[in-house]
């Protein structure tokens, strides 16, 4: 009778467990997923749908697991990349998510291979055609696939202080030879309108460069900027500098 009565208490509170669990899963199960997109796009509307249907995958998930790497995977091969998220419980994530912008060409094997603004691989084509407006992509040469996402944000600082990047920038050249000791990287910014920015050792004070190279580019004139070197570099003293001089 006692072995009964052990039994019996076990199922219940086996039963008992069971019922929290799923109460508990049911409670935090993911049932609203309200999505922000930063598009690029005229057409709003069709990038939210598409982009609120890639996200649907999310729901019934427990919602305290729901990460950046859920909501990555959730989007992996899509025009999306994440911004940010917010958790609200029981039953609710908040997703910022934003269109990812074909900005660079990469020429490998006769096609060019495309990237977006953060250096992910979006797609191929025989021609570097801008997807979106038809315009040339900035070309990029002398760089590793692997370090694409750098020199996106090299270049992403360079956005932000020229106020342009496309519009401005016809290709992006890495000069390095990791062969020769001390050699000093450069990295090349060649300008639509004749001009190159040269940047040495440009891993170290990026920002200082871009900087100094963006004051020394508002004092030129109109002609000088037609050709010419404008270069950016590190003195002895540590400070950064940057001279123009013709070639």
């Amino acid at each position: 009778m006692k072995f009964l009565r052990k039994i019996i208490a076990l199922v219940i509170g086996v039963a008992f467990v069971a019922a929290v669990v799923i109460s508990v899963g049911l409670i935090f199960a993911v049932k609203n997923i309200n999505v922000t997109v930063l598009s690029y796009s005229e057409d709003y509307s069709e990038n939210y749908t598409d982009a609120k249907k890639t996200l649907s995958s999310i729901k019934g998930e427990s919602i305290l697991f729901v990460d950046a790497s859920n909501i990555n995977k959730a989007i992996s091969g899509c025009n999306y990349s994440l911004v940010s998220y917010e958790k609200v419980y029981p039953c609710t994530v908040n997703i910022t998510v934003k269109e990812r912008l074909e900005t660079f060409a990469v020429s490998v094997g006769g096609q060019y291979s495309f990237y977006d603004a953060d250096g992910v691989y979006l797609r191929k084509d025989v021609e570097n055609v801008n997807i979106f407006d038809g315009s040339p992509n900035v070309e990029v040469t002398g760089v590793a696939i692997e370090e694409m996402d750098e020199i996106a944000k090299i270049a992403a600082m360079f956005k932000d202080k020229f106020k342009a990047l496309r519009s401005l920038v016809k290709s992006i050249d890495l000069d390095c030879n990791p062969q020769i000791a001390d050699y000093t990287e450069k990295l090349f910014f060649n300008f639509k309108c004749g001009i190159v920015i040269e940047f040495d050792n440009f891993t170290e004070l990026t920002e200082e460069k871009i900087e100094a190279a963006y004051g020394q580019f508002s004092k030129l004139s109109d002609r000088q900027k037609l050709g010419g070197v404008l270069r950016s570099y590190q003195v002895e003293d540590g400070s950064v500098k940057a001279v123009y001089f013709n070639r």
